[in-house]
């Protein structure tokens, strides 16, 4: 079979699986550069496609991208390609033995405890106090994504003290726990700030607009700067909440669930903690110092 029907049908298994349109763009740039590279290796039909293809691919995806955009590139390979083999198209993967490029760990950036007093007070200080307090609160509280956050409708607000967040990333739904301290605020912001709109969304720009993703990255944006802050994106305040939620006490169970992740591997890269951070845990829990 050609390999371009292949990728057609993986795609299409992909849509059905529920992949975000971000990540079927991503998935598509991919494949569509690999297909370019077979193509011009001559490569039509599965039976055509070697491990030495993939190695060539592989070396020059790391000589042209950094060593994370060749990790990118290639994992969206790695998941076709053993996509394709499970479903019969290759009799063996001709990826299991290329090794994706390996990646330095470090610790991603994630907004302090101390930044988000600023932002509050920044927010305090601005047109719209309530709202903005309220949505920082959200996103430091709960770790939404962006998207998650301006789907977040009123029906959402649950009374058992939760938020619903439908559709998140894979389509699933999940339920979301939130402190008292941010269920008031998201009350008071309702009461006495949210425009009178038949808009069914939690928070609005105006009575006719709800947030987009990218106003509310400019919104961060004009808050960090009034803040005296670094530059915070809606994803670090979702890091914030997980390195926070496991300095406090959290379990990594309960952040993958609540994070909406499908695996530990994701939820330990964004919990990941500094050295003194380690150090604090090991004061409170350590064998030797417990005898004394």
């Amino acid at each position: 079979m050609q390999l371009e029907t292949i990728k057609q049908e993986y795609e299409f298994d992909c849509l059905n699986r529920g992949h975000s349109p971000n990540t079927m763009r991503a998935y598509r740039t991919a494949l569509r550069q690999f297909m370019e590279f077979a193509q011009a290796s001559q490569v039509e039909y599965a039976d055509q496609l070697t491990t030495s293809v993939i190695r060539a691919f592989a070396s020059q995806s790391m000589n042209q991208l950094s060593p994370a955009g060749a990790h990118a590139r290639l994992r969206v390979l790695r998941s076709f390609l053993r996509w394709s083999t499970d479903e019969g198209y290759f009799e063996k993967n001709p990826m299991q033995r290329v090794p994706l490029p390996r990646l330095k760990q470090k610790l991603l950036d994630a907004v302090s405890a101390q930044d988000m007093k600023r932002l509050l007070l920044a927010a305090q200080n601005s047109a719209t106090p309530l709202k903005y307090q309220a949505l920082l609160a959200v996103l430091y509280d709960t770790g939404l994504r962006v998207s998650e956050l301006r789907n977040l409708e009123l029906r959402d607000l649950l009374p058992t003290q939760c938020l619903m967040v439908r559709e998140g990333k894979g389509g699933k739904d999940r339920i979301v726990p939130i402190s008292r301290p941010t269920l008031k605020l998201i009350h008071r912001y309702m009461r006495d700030e949210r425009p009178d709109s038949t808009l069914p969304h939690l928070f609005l720009v105006d009575d006719c607009s709800p947030y987009s993703n990218i106003s509310l990255y400019k919104l961060l944006e004009r808050l960090c700067r009034r803040a005296g802050t670094k530059r915070y994106s809606p994803h670090v305040f979702r890091r914030g909440f997980a390195v926070n939620y496991i300095r406090n006490g959290g379990d990594q169970f309960t952040l993958m669930r609540v994070l909406g992740h499908t695996t530990l591997t994701m939820t330990n890269r964004y919990a990941a903690l500094n050295t003194s951070d380690v150090q604090d845990v090991h004061r409170r829990v350590s064998p030797m110092a417990a005898l004394q």
